[in-house]
């Protein structure tokens, strides 16, 4: 469904974008998807000889999809036409992938706004997205 494809992390700083996004896609009439990327983290079970539970990865998958729909509908339904959760490694390369499969016009999506130390040991999700994205990507930052 080509559109606006809005990420989302579900914080409330990424959801800053929603109400931005919203007006944008109400005046060129495209519909929004929202898209969350669960991503696939490496799990080691003992650490330090200390056991952890591994986490449920359907049970989670399920939580995130009940509080995208949420989110969706906090969005809109009128706009918001879907709420999709994949999940995958690389979180950037999963956005662009998935924007390109759908045609997308659009990526959007909130920054969280790291810089230096943060920045560098965290990385930058917008920053991928728009080096490899096929599509405008339109960027909300942190207000100052």
């Amino acid at each position: 469904m080509p559109g606006i494809v809005l990420t989302t992390d579900l914080s409330e700083e990424s959801k800053r974008a929603f109400a931005p996004v919203r007006a944008l896609a109400a005046r060129l009439g495209l519909p929004v998807t929202l898209l969350s990327v669960l991503e696939d983290l490496p799990f080691e079970p003992t650490a330090g000889g200390l056991m952890a539970v591994y986490p449920d990865r359907t049970q989670m998958k399920r939580d995130w999809e009940s509080a995208m729909q949420a989110a969706a509908d906090l969005f809109g339904r009128d706009v918001c036409k879907q709420a999709v959760v994949v999940e995958a490694a690389d979180v950037p390369r999963a956005i662009v992938e998935y924007a390109h499969a759908q045609k997308a016009d659009y990526i959007a999506m909130a920054t969280h706004g790291r810089s230096g130390l943060r920045r560098l040991l965290l990385g930058s999700v917008a920053e991928q997205v728009v080096r490899h994205a096929h599509v405008p990507v339109l960027l909300y930052p942190p207000s100052a």
